[in-house]
């Protein structure tokens, strides 16, 4: 996917896993044969309903603001546990668990990407008016419900170094001030990236966002 670096191409990168630990891993595989253990993906996905075991939402929302991009986490969590249940029975017990899992979520958030950027090419406008898929969107960045799933496809396209910029200033609301302070680059070269995406997500939330984070600047 031209210019979005893959979650998954780190090894290293994500959850943190106690499956270096011998008994931690012998129990994890224990665990994990019991839970992905049945004859079809709906008994299994049935099981990782219950109660989230193997804490699919929580890693799903980590990967999204690790990677810094615009989708809903319950369209994220649903995807991702209907992958997860239709590959368990493929999972080989000896390999990482939490590399397996971070793996099948990428692959979930490469497949919605791509759905959204199908359908802006394909210009099939959203099911209706205030597409549930992406109020959560709308509701954050304040951008119209007519335009968000544009947005977002074009977004989630743009190198991480830009989306992880606007995603730390203006969804999180750190000032530009301490986003630079914390080593991601000399203001300039901050103030440049956010102005990318800005174009991307809409010159009124741009501007407005951008006034805000001097604001907050000269508070500090």
């Amino acid at each position: 996917m031209a210019g979005c670096e893959r979650p998954h191409d780190d090894p290293s990168a994500g959850w943190h896993s106690r499956e270096d630990d011998p008994h931690a891993a012998d129990e994890t595989a224990a665990r994990w044969s019991r839970l992905f253990a049945g004859r079809s993906a709906r008994e299994i996905l049935e099981r990782l309903m219950d109660g989230d075991p193997a804490e699919i939402e929580p890693r799903c929302r980590e990967l999204l603001r690790e990677q810094a991009l615009l989708l809903d986490p319950t369209r994220l969590y649903v995807r991702s546990l209907a992958r997860v249940a239709h590959a368990a029975r493929l999972h080989a017990k000896h390999a990482s668990l939490d590399q397996w899992l971070r793996e099948r979520i990428a692959e979930s958030i490469d497949d919605l990407i791509e759905e959204d950027r199908e359908a802006e090419r394909s210009g099939i406008p959203p099911s209706e008016p205030w597409d549930p898929r992406y109020a959560f969107i709308s509701e954050v960045l304040g951008l119209e419900p007519t335009i968000a799933r544009r947005a977002c496809a074009d977004f989630n396209v743009l190198p991480h170094r830009v989306r992880h910029a606007f995603f730390a200033i203006a969804v999180e609301g750190t000032s530009i001030r301490r986003y630079v302070a914390e080593g991601h680059g000399p203001p300039a070269r901050v103030k440049a990236d956010l102005a990318h995406a800005a174009r991307i997500l809409g010159r009124t939330i741009g501007s407005r966002m951008l006034d805000e984070r001097e604001d907050g600047d000269d508070d500090e």
